[in-house]
């Protein structure tokens, strides 16, 4: 890939990073990806099951899983390149083509390939095949977070017990789409403005009217044309917090990045002001790939307050 885009091997491990984050950031908006050479990449719902086992009945939650297919339907490399990586048209065009011959030829040869964030391919057997990253999957199933196996009634228990156990699965069922019908977000704080100084009082005057001050200008945590470097997306605003705890407790200054995509809102992860591409660029290689596996380059393009209301 270095010799496809005529560049060193750190920058095309970069680059490829990059393009691992866009796919990582399509999927979990639009729940389905395709790109040449790899195949095609589906999240599905898996609903509850019941089993039996040596003890009994059991009951598995529902989640979410990510079905591979390996041929794909259309292609959109060249779409994440443009709007993933933020490259033009020429420098996307050449990305794309890159990529579909490094898939291609991994595929052909079943060599293994890994992709940051997303996935691992690789052979098994006489065939290629493909195991999704373990803080992908997290992601998907946030929503169901904290849900376990429920255990029922044992072979050969009494009427009465099997109807216990059902009550049970049918209670736990009910609070699992309680849990999902009522979210409550945690309420919003909101800064509190500085009491105003006293206005000396003259004994042989009527005192004035206080003057009506303006409000105080919002700070700007980015502007419109900066860059930014996005460290995570999250659907749970809980697991974005604790995740800005733990890079704040590493020395990575992060903070929360609201965006909206189909009616759904997202928590993105930030760090870093730039006024070019290039200074973005020197900052993610700074990162590490221990900290933080898969960042990737955002352009600004609206102006960021510290409020949030203006938040893309």
């Amino acid at each position: 890939m270095a010799e496809l885009l005529e560049t060193d091997a750190s920058g095309a491990s970069h680059l490829l990073k990059g393009f691992a984050g866009a796919m990582c950031h399509e999927l979990l908006l639009h729940r389905k990806l395709s790109v040449k050479g790899l195949g095609l990449f589906i999240s599905g719902s898996a609903a509850p099951r019941r089993n039996r086992g040596e003890e009994g009945w059991f009951y598995t939650p529902p989640a979410q899983s990510l079905v591979w297919k390996a041929r794909s339907r259309g292609d959109d490399t060249f779409r994440l390149a443009m709007e993933g990586m933020r490259l033009d048209a020429a420098q996307g065009e050449r990305m794309a083509g890159a990529l579909s011959q490094v898939f291609s030829r991994a595929r052909k040869k079943r060599l293994e390939l890994h992709l940051a964030g997303f996935g691992t391919f690789g052979a098994v057997g006489k065939g290629f095949d493909f195991t999704a990253d373990e803080g992908l999957l997290s992601v998907l199933n946030s929503d169901y977070e904290g849900l376990n196996p429920v255990a029922s009634a044992s072979p050969g228990t009494s009427p009465m017990l099997k109807i216990v156990a059902v009550s049970v699965v049918f209670a736990v069922v009910s609070a699992m789409a309680l849990l999902f019908m009522f979210r409550v977000s945690p309420p919003v704080s909101v800064p509190e403005l500085p009491a105003a100084s006293p206005l000396p009082v003259s004994v042989d005057s009527v005192a004035a009217p206080a003057p009506v001050l303006p409000e105080p200008a919002q700070p700007a945590l980015l502007e419109a044309g900066e860059f930014t470097v996005v460290l995570a997306t999250y659907t749970s605003e809980m697991k974005a917090r604790r995740e800005v705890a733990r890079l704040d407790s590493t020395g990575i200054q992060a903070a929360l990045w609201p965006a909206y995509a189909n009616g759904v809102k997202y928590w993105r992860i930030r760090t870093g002001r730039f006024a070019d591409r290039n200074d973005a660029r020197l900052a993610v290689r700074a990162l590490g790939e221990t900290v933080v596996p898969v960042p990737y380059i955002q352009e600004v393009k609206k102006q960021v307050l510290k409020n949030g209301k203006k938040s893309m």
